[in-house]
């Protein structure tokens, strides 16, 4: 059986156009992909996933298995029908003659690159062409690796390291996007680091918490694949514009199982033990707390680890307050 997931409109009409061409053994899958491919793991022989390679790597490593062959891997995504292992080469074949897309075979590489390890230990979005960085890696090609916020990594081959310079790829571990591209190829893994504070008026929109949210990336250089939880006061619970402006965020930044991270509150008396650096009487005098935005999100994320540090001032607009914290490694 050939399993065909789709997470959105157009790629349901693009897997319907694959199954056409596969023939009786092709079946779309409906429902949430991740849940219903656990399911069908043992029973597929090949799985087609209509989604980026990052996001299509990140659905099926925690299924591999050493020891059994596993069913043959393909992302369909931007026009090019990628093979996941070499098992899914002669399927990415078959799926360029049912559409229009160009073939990208690969070696079975997956798993076992320390460039895949990273992702996964790190468990870290990806900016780039993931399956051609770790088959350089695996080949034996210098690659620089940059870590400016200082993660605790594995150990991880020389050809992988910090001091090579001049090298055609470079991986970058930030939750920033990067101001100066290095030059040749560069792979981005963005760990989850950043919790969100949101503030608002009574009745805000969706629309303005949307604007607002896209303030953290344009003025302050965060990358939003990097929010791992969004925290707010207790007053908001229930406001329809926040939940719906962060369900919008999920569909474009989320990895597409359409998943909002969590959204955590707190009442005013705790927000108010937070030490902020730009505390508000105005705010004081009308919910309780001199900081809402700034303080949810240094509370939350010093929930969630031990060393944090505000990633981005309160930044608003007429009707919305937002703030990030980082939430740092370990020391």
């Amino acid at each position: 059986m050939i399993g065909l997931f789709a997470l959105t409109d157009p790629g349901r009409r693009l897997a319907g156009q694959v199954a056409s061409g596969l023939g009786s053994d092709a079946v779309l899958v409906e429902g949430p992909a991740r849940s219903a491919l656990t399911r069908m793991w043992p029973q597929l022989g090949a799985a087609v996933f209509f989604v980026g390679v990052g996001a299509g790597i990140r659905l099926v490593a925690p299924l591999l298995e050493s020891g059994r062959p596993n069913p043959a891997l393909v992302c369909v995504h931007g026009g090019y029908a990628v093979a996941l292992n070499s098992g899914g080469n002669v399927l990415a074949a078959a799926i360029a003659e049912a559409i229009d897309v160009v073939v990208v075979p690969t070696s079975d590489y997956l798993g076992s690159s320390p460039v895949d390890e990273l992702v996964q230990s790190l468990e870290t979005a990806v900016d780039g062409d993931l399956a051609e960085c770790s088959a350089a890696v695996l080949n034996g090609d210098p690659v620089r690796l940059l870590n400016p916020l200082g993660f605790v990594l594995p150990d991880l081959p020389g050809n992988l390291q910090p001091d090579n310079y001049g090298t055609e790829w470079t991986v970058l571990i930030d939750d920033r996007l990067p101001l100066v591209r290095p030059r040749g190829k560069l792979l981005r893994l963005i760990p989850r680091t950043l919790v969100v504070g949101v503030g608002s008026t009574r009745g805000v929109t969706a629309e303005a918490v949307s604007e607002a949210l896209g303030l953290l990336e344009s003025e302050h250089d965060l990358d939003p694949r990097a929010v791992r939880s969004f925290a707010t006061i207790e007053a908001k619970a229930g406001e329809r514009g926040i939940e719906a402006g962060l369900e919008d965020w999920a569909f474009w930044h989320g990895e597409g199982d359409g998943c909002v991270p969590p959204l955590a509150f707190h009442t005013a008396a705790e927000l108010a033990t937070v030490d902020v650096p730009h505390p508000a009487d105005s705010v004081a005098a009308e919910v309780g707390t001199p900081s809402v935005a700034e303080a949810a999100a240094l509370f939350t994320a010093r929930e969630l680890g031990s060393r944090v540090e505000l990633a981005a001032p309160k930044t608003s607009t007429a009707t919305v307050t937002v703030a990030a914290a980082r939430i740092l490694p370990p020391e």
